[in-house]
């Protein structure tokens, strides 16, 4: 997990004690117990009711039709042997003309010989294409196509039809309907009949049905709704609505539509009567239920209802099935959870081993609600039977187990998102293994999982990946409406990386349930604005918590507070020595700082802090004799401690920034010799290159400037090849430097700034200088008067609006020069009155320009052109004066 340094750079507020994973509110919930306040009674209500399909009524007109035709209708002769074959031969004879060949392609169907209406649809539909017959022969066609298992052409035709109008567009959408609801595909069902003009009363009922099998409850609602003029027809219809509020936990309008029900949602109606706790209204509707198990069963689960769990005993000995014990058990779990009898529970005895699974598996759900998760994993564990508790256990293993082994956990849950389709349980799948990815920084990982979630817990978890990443904007998108701590947490977070620390408070101030991370937050926030006596007070009631001491202290230090952090720290000396030292060398208490780092070193905390902080201690001091021993010292440490490699480094760094070549090169030595596989490798390669440089070792230095490109192009190591020869072969080295200043972002300014050292072409020169115009100012002027000093006095003269353009803009740094060089140019032109001129206002006004000796001796020698020797030499002796 983070630091405190990554909380106030990411603002990640996890402690490392407190990395867990943590369950949403409602982890419990789902089909089984669909969140404890709507509760269905059964396992499964029946929604099913006989409602004629077009297409089944059609075949069957058709049947009865085509069995009457009289047989003298089949004497003609053969029209093209059209019905040779197979099929031809079941007929006594052929039939003639459009009609005749519907009805032998209609007849064909009906008599399941589909391959051979399909190849005499093919040969001969051309013939009745115009037909009023065409769209029938069509459909019946496509019917052929679905029996051989040409699926989506056989689909696409009927989709086709089913948007036409009459008689067959109905017939049409029936079969499409027929087919997916056979097919179990829902939600396939749903796009196909939102795409319809119209819909016939199945395909509606299709449609509606698959709206419930994919607990879409609003859209069952709505789409009943938007065709009555079907639903008022046919009372059944208000089944589907009875079930959809009922799912919804919309008792009130399940009980108002009771007199709409018909006698497989009655039971409902007891139902929602009994989670509203009216038992006299479950009775009222009990006495109308038919007589049958499930009167027994209401009556049982009145019992429940109302406590008497001994008149339910009674009820469970006198039922003859499992399925009316699971009514009764089922109605229990969801009335009580998680306030469970487990004696109650243990009169529930089934026949089938596989629902006694079901009491195994509320047991163990029971024990993962009250946080037992070793009696969970007990009971869950125990589940051997029931093929869907099997699959929906791996869920609650995921849970029990997220507390105890989360990698155990992950793989659970892995494999409960292979296997399941129960939306609610997969987001909290996903969310669960994306806290896991999360904790461990996959964060990409965490929010492709994660992505389609968009639950509050959710929206918080990538709230915080995001900020992790960095990505503050979309952090703030996710938790911008959710409400809660947490959230409030989150949005602080982002405020106070974004340096808004007043909303920053606002935010914390919303946090009803204050923890030890918002008040770490708050502290921090406050001592950011200055309010040193409130975040005194949020420190004082954590006082006992050392992350807070922590944090105060590296606040401090990042502010520049440092006598604060050695006052602060003056009861804890040993245990805060390192702080204590790194702000004794920010004070320039450099003598004191070495005794507090070589104090931690021989105590045997070899750090990088302690190491480093001993080097740049005597590198502050110029203390080069032990700044020597203490490198040399860290290569013998035999231990090895974290970034030991990078350490070496930044000694043999600050070694050849010192032109201590030797050192320099004894530790690069020891850094190739020891950290092969180092992660800075890259970076000795480049330091050593220098190293070679700086000596004149060209061949070593390009050595190394190509090992640093080994895994493709580096502009790291590109730049160094260009310093390389940039003394020995300077047109290698331009070519280099151009191309970087062309292509790469980091290097270009450099590039460009190396160009104008070592361009000799005017041309070439003054695009390198004009890039730094309007970037640094010092740069290009420097390289502006490099360009001006190769140029002739008659090139000079081209670039009179340079020069005319310098002297407007009035920049003390720059008008010397451009004085000098506007008189040199006017005097190249042969303007030697207005070249004099130039020269002495450059000269007069800027007396102690080193231009102004040279300018002085310019003008002399524009007088001596123009005939005034005597002035002339009034002139060279102020310069010798």
């Amino acid at each position: 997990m983070k630091k405190l340094t990554v909380l106030i750079a990411f603002c990640a507020l996890t402690f490392s004690a407190e990395a867990a994973v943590s369950l949403p509110d409602f982890a419990f919930t789902g089909q089984e117990i669909t969140g404890f306040s709507i509760r269905p009674s059964f396992k499964q209500v029946s929604v099913s009711f006989s409602v004629q399909s077009g297409f089944d009524s059609y075949l069957m007109q058709e049947n009865f039709e085509l069995k009457q035709i009289d047989s003298k209708q089949y004497q003609s002769a053969d029209p093209g042997g059209m019905y040779s074959g197979s099929f031809g031969t079941s007929l006594s004879s052929v039939f003639v003309g459009e009609k005749a060949y519907r009805n032998n392609i209609v007849k064909g169907y009906l008599d399941k010989q589909y391959l051979a209406v399909i190849q005499s649809y093919e040969k001969y539909y051309s013939r009745i294409e115009k037909s009023q017959y065409a769209q029938e022969v069509n459909l019946v066609y496509s019917f052929a196509l679905l029996e051989t298992g040409s699926i989506t052409k056989a689909l696409d035709i009927m989709k086709n039809v089913s948007l036409g109008e009459g008689v067959f567009a109905g017939i049409a959408s029936d079969r499409v309907m027929q087919y997916y609801l056979d097919a179990k595909l829902y939600e396939e069902s749903d796009i196909f009949a939102s795409g319809l003009k119209r819909v016939t009363p199945y395909t509606l009922y299709g449609w509606l049905y698959s709206l419930l099998q994919l607990q879409r409850y609003d859209r069952v609602i709505s789409t009943f709704d938007s065709h009555s003029e079907i639903t008022s027809k046919d009372q059944r219809f208000y089944d589907f609505l009875i079930t959809a509020r009922y799912s919804q936990g919309g008792f009130d309008d399940v009980i108002k539509y009771g007199d709409k029900a018909a006698g497989n949602t009655v039971a409902l109606l007891a139902d929602s009567c009994l989670v509203r706790g009216d038992v006299k209204c479950a009775i009222d509707r009990y006495n109308s239920i038919p007589d049958n198990n499930m009167k027994n069963v209401i009556f049982g689960k009145i019992a429940v209802a109302e406590g008497n769990y001994k008149e339910a005993e009674r009820v469970l000995s006198h039922l003859g099935s499992d399925e009316d014990r699971l009514n009764i058990f089922f109605f229990y779990i969801g009335k009580n959870f998680p306030k469970l009898d487990l004696e109650f529970l243990d009169k529930f005895v089934f026949e089938s081993k596989i629902n006694n699974d079901y009491n195994k598996f509320y047991k163990g759900i029971y024990y993962l609600s009250q946080r037992d998760e070793m009696n969970a994993i007990k009971q869950i564990d125990g589940i051997i039977f029931n093929r869907e508790l099997i699959n929906i256990a791996y869920y609650y293993r995921g849970l029990a187990y997220s507390g105890i082994d989360p990698d155990r956990a992950q793989r659970h849950f892995l494999r409960f998102m292979e296997i399941s389709h129960d939306e609610q349980k997969l987001m909290v799948s996903r969310y669960m293994v994306g806290q896991m990815y999360y904790l461990n920084g996959r964060y990409d990982d965490a929010l492709m999982l994660t992505e389609p979630c968009e639950t509050d817990y959710c929206r918080i978890l990538k709230g915080k990946i995001f900020m992790e990443k960095g990505n503050l904007d979309s952090a703030w998108n996710s938790v911008d409406k959710v409400r809660g701590d947490e959230a409030a947490l989150v949005r602080s977070s982002i405020l106070y990386n974004r340096k808004n620390y007043k909303d920053a408070l606002t935010q914390l101030k919303l946090i009803t349930n204050s923890d030890a991370q918002s008040d770490l937050l708050l502290m921090l926030t406050h001592l950011k604005v200055n309010d040193t006596k409130s975040a005194g007070e949020v420190f004082s009631r954590n006082s006992k918590d050392p992350r807070f001491m922590d944090a105060y202290i590296e606040h401090l230090m990042l502010a520049g507070q440092y006598q604060q952090v050695l006052t602060l720290t003056e009861n804890g000396k040993e245990k805060y020595r390192l702080a204590r030292s790194k702000a004794l060398f920010s004070l320039g208490r450099y003598k004191e700082a070495v005794d507090g780092f070589q104090s931690l070193i021989k105590g045997g905390q070899n750090s990088f802090d302690a190491w480093y902080g001993l080097l740049t201690s005597y590198a502050a001091m110029n203390d080069k004799t032990n700044f020597d021993r203490t490198a040399r010292d860290i290569t013998q440490v035999r231990q090895s401690f974290d970034r030991k490699d990078f350490l070496i480094l930044q000694a043999a760094k600050m070694a050849l920034d010192s032109k201590d070549t030797r050192l320099a090169t004894l530790l690069l030595n020891h850094f190739f010799d020891n950290y092969d596989i180092s992660a800075y490798k890259r970076d000795a390669y480049l330091l050593r290159g220098q190293l070679f440089r700086d000596t004149g070792r060209v061949d070593q230095c390009l050595e190394d400037a190509q090992m640093m490109q080994k895994d493709g192009r580096n502009d790291e190591g590109l730049f160094l090849k260009g310093e390389c020869l940039q003394n020995s072969k300077p047109a290698d080295a331009i070519a280099i430097f151009d191309d970087l200043a062309k292509t790469s972002d980091r290097y270009r300014d450099l590039s460009y700034a190396k160009l104008i050292d070592i361009q000799k072409s005017p041309k070439e020169l003054k695009a390198a200088v004009t890039y730094f115009k309007d970037k640094d100012t010092a740069i290009y002027l420097n390289g502006l008067e490099k360009y001006l000093s190769v140029l002739s006095p008659a090139q000079l003269g081209a670039e009179k609006p340079l020069l005319d353009g310098l002297i407007k803009e009035g920049n003390p740094a720059a008008l010397p020069m451009a004085y000098y060089f506007s008189g040199l140019a006017q005097s190249g032109a042969k303007d030697y009155e207005e070249s004099a001129k130039t020269l002495l206002k450059g000269f007069y006004l800027y007396p102690n320009s080193k231009y102004a000796s040279m300018s002085m001796e310019k003008a002399a020698a524009a007088y001596d052109s123009l005939g005034r020797t005597e002035e002339a030499d009034i002139m060279r002796k102020k310069i010798k004066n």
